[in-house]
């Protein structure tokens, strides 16, 4: 079962998936995806662990290939897992994965999302339940081509996610499905 959360930086989505993991029942794993690279990522993962502190969150760090979480996670089938954030995980196999680095460059990206997607559905057909947290991100006409490439394959696969998820709830609009 997954249950995909839509918004914009700074909306409120990972407050509100984190609320929706307990709810959800089981062991609750945090699948963190972003990649530390200063002391501004430092900063920010260090609040984020602060914010879940005595929640009963298992932290997992991996950037990409999230698929292979399920080697980590015991009784996977009775869990929940809060993958934190699909924004980071493209990016990450956009330029981190050996595998996928040339894949996204690649015709329209269709294969790169078709990957990542299926590492997604992956890990959901082997948890109780995924809830997904991604961003919607609007390109502006300075950006730079890699910039509105990264943007258009998160926006794909936020749209080739969708049909798979048992909710969807957009912080953009204040539109959504059913909840958990």
């Amino acid at each position: 079962m997954i249950h995909l959360i839509i918004g914009e930086p700074d909306s409120g989505k990972s407050a509100l998936a984190e609320e929706m993991a307990q709810d959800c029942g089981g062991p609750v794993y945090y699948l963190a995806t972003m990649l530390v690279m200063d002391e501004k990522g430092q900063k920010r993962r260090e609040r984020h662990r602060k914010q879940r502190a005595g929640r009963g969150f298992v932290t997992l760090e991996i950037p990409y290939r999230i698929d292979r979480a399920l080697e980590s996670i015991g009784n996977p089938g009775e869990c929940t897992v809060l993958l934190e954030c699909l924004s980071n995980l493209v990016g990450n196999e956009m330029h981190e994965n050996p595998e996928r680095t040339a894949l996204w460059r690649e015709g329209d990206g269709a294969r790169f999302v078709q990957a990542i997607l299926t590492d997604v559905l992956t890990l959901a057909d082997g948890v109780r339940a995924l809830i997904v947290v991604t961003n919607e991100y609007r390109a502006a006409p300075d950006y730079d081509e890699e910039t509105r490439n990264y943007i258009r394959l998160l926006s794909m696969l936020n749209q080739a996610l969708m049909p798979h998820a048992e909710t969807v709830r957009d912080l953009r609009s204040a539109e959504e499905k059913s909840l958990c």
